[in-house]
């Protein structure tokens, strides 16, 4: 149950860093939030390196490269989502998703499941269902749903990679992870002429963004060492944390029927800790 500790205290940070990532995306694009937030991450993670240095494992850096591009692609396509709709649409769509992922991913590399476990993702699907099918918010629900998906997806993907790291190299494998991310980021910003720096008066909420960006990898990658399906499955309740910033602090609003979705995607993700 460590690990799932850990995964919760990573979805508070993600939370932490919706509230500060949104404002600056408000202000400016998408790309320039995520392309910012990675940077800042980046740069944490080298810090880290100081207190957390080993020799680099060259097959932890490969994977640690290949979480990078999911985590770009799922950082990316959630700031779009946001900007297209509510928090409410986007993140339990891109949570739920991003649980599924790993559990197959785990299942096809004789990662072993509970059937408790599987009943667990079962009832988290039935959440999204009901999160999704809600069309009374009527601000483009169902383009919120394809970025959320997107989002889900490459996450999902970059979470999968890391459940095969050795963390030999301790840190190392997060650096190359968000050195990659924010690569990709610069590529993308670049083809679509968006700003790579934040604008004035939200440089330093940006900072935030990206330290709280770093954090959320270091207790991600922790959580890993001790139970790591567990770990992934019980970040992805960072739904709760995102919306609740959503609803406070953006105004967003949220429907009843996307309340139980949440509620069950939350007891789903509940069900696969404990199972």
């Amino acid at each position: 149950m460590i690990g799932a500790l850990f995964g919760v205290f990573a979805a508070l940070l993600i939370g932490v860093g919706d509230l500060f990532g949104r404002s600056v995306s408000n202000r400016s694009s998408p790309i320039t939030s995520a392309t910012a937030m990675q940077c800042v991450a980046a740069i944490t993670l080298i810090i880290s390196l100081l207190f957390w240095n080993r020799p680099p494992d060259g097959g932890d850096l490969f994977l640690g490269a290949l979480s990078g591009f999911g985590a770009a692609t799922g950082l990316c396509c959630y700031y779009m989502g946001l900007k297209t709709t509510s928090s409410a649409v986007v993140a339990p769509i891109a949570a739920v998703v991003a649980t599924v992922v790993p559990v197959f991913w785990a299942l096809a590399t004789d990662v072993e499941i509970s059937y408790f476990s599987g009943f667990g993702v079962g009832i988290a699907l039935v959440g999204l269902v009901l999160v999704t099918a809600d069309g009374r918010l009527g601000v483009n629900v169902r383009a919120g749903a394809i970025w959320g998906l997107a989002s889900g997806l490459g996450y999902g993907f970059g979470f999968g990679v890391l459940l095969k790291v050795t963390m030999v190299g301790g840190t190392w494998v997060l650096v190359s992870q968000r050195l990659l991310a924010f690569a990709i980021m610069i590529l993308v910003a670049t083809a679509v002429g968006a700003r790579m720096t934040p604008p004035r008066g939200t440089r330093l909420t940006a900072i935030a963004a990206g330290v709280s960006g770093g954090a959320t990898s270091v207790a991600f990658l922790v959580g890993l060492q001790f139970d790591p399906l567990p770990t992934v499955v019980a970040m992805s309740l960072f739904p709760v944390f995102s919306i609740l910033v959503g609803w406070l602090v953006f105004k967003d609003q949220v429907s009843i029927r996307q309340v139980w979705g949440i509620a069950l995607a939350v007891i789903g993700t509940g069900v696969v800790v404990g199972g």
